[in-house]
């Protein structure tokens, strides 16, 4: 693999990597909302989005600090690796 596929697929990597634990904290949420909806008869919507943001800001207060270091490392990578690849000449 060349050095650009590489680190197109370590980029990719990184943003399923990001994205995975928001999206199932976003489904646990409206999950638990509807239920707790059903059970007590409220059929307002915007129960679920103040669950679903709710369990979106508690799963960036905990991995937040952790996402941001491997962001901050992909970045350094990648400047490293274009800068050690110069132009590219045709």
């Amino acid at each position: 693999m060349t050095a650009a596929v590489q680190l197109v697929h370590d980029g990719f990597a990184l943003v399923l990597a990001i994205a995975l634990p928001m999206l199932g904290a976003a489904l646990v949420g409206v999950l638990a909302a509807a239920v707790v909806a059903r059970l007590l008869g409220i059929q307002d919507a915007a129960s679920s989005a103040v669950a679903r943001a709710a369990a979106m800001l508690a799963v960036l207060a905990v991995l937040g600090a952790t996402w941001a270091d491997e962001v901050r490392a992909f970045t350094a990578t990648s400047w490293g690796t274009l800068a050690e690849s110069g132009p590219s000449r045709r």
